[in-house]
């Protein structure tokens, strides 16, 4: 297995335990907790969550469907806490299967990508699965932050945090 194949699988399982830790942490709040306005990232912890979720399932989509240059136009899908508990590891056992099945030249493949706002440029795919990781884990320290606003200690979600697990 190459390098790169075995650098993007060892973050992209560091990001799922990561982000499996914050929602393990916030399924101690109530919902009105989770959806109480912040003033931070996306408003609360549940719009926040969702748009982790929802850029994931992007990028994971984009991943495999190269024909697909343009990001979805419009608002995300409103989501409940329980159905991101319920569906997220499938989400990330999908990146795991797509770079297990990728090939070196699929994972250097160049994408052109549209944004909403019609800004154009070409990427590799590899640089889509950093993207998910360290959005997604940008998002998540907002979320601890957010936690902390409750009086919760957050788990320790560090990269070293997940090496000394595994």
């Amino acid at each position: 297995m190459s390098q790169l194949k075995v650098l993007l699988l060892a973050h992209t399982g560091y990001s799922a335990w990561g982000t499996q830790q914050v929602l393990d942490a916030c399924t101690a709040l109530t919902p009105e907790q989770r959806e109480r306005g912040m003033g931070a990232s996306h408003s609360n912890i549940l719009q926040t969550f969702c748009h982790v979720y929802d850029a994931e399932q992007v990028w994971l989509r984009r991943l495999a469907e190269v024909d697909n240059e343009k990001l979805p136009p419009g608002p995300a899908p409103h989501h409940s806490f329980e159905f991101l508990v319920e569906s997220w590891p499938e989400l990330w056992d999908g990146y795991r299967r797509w770079i297990d099945a990728a090939s070196e030249a699929d994972l250097t493949l160049e994408l052109l990508t549209v944004l909403p706002d019609d800004t154009r440029f070409c990427v590799p795919r590899w640089q889509i699965v950093l993207h998910a990781i360290n959005h997604s884990t940008y998002h998540r320290g907002q979320i601890i932050t957010m936690l902390r606003a409750f009086d919760i200690t957050p788990p320790n979600t560090d990269v070293t945090a997940y090496y000394s697990t595994r």
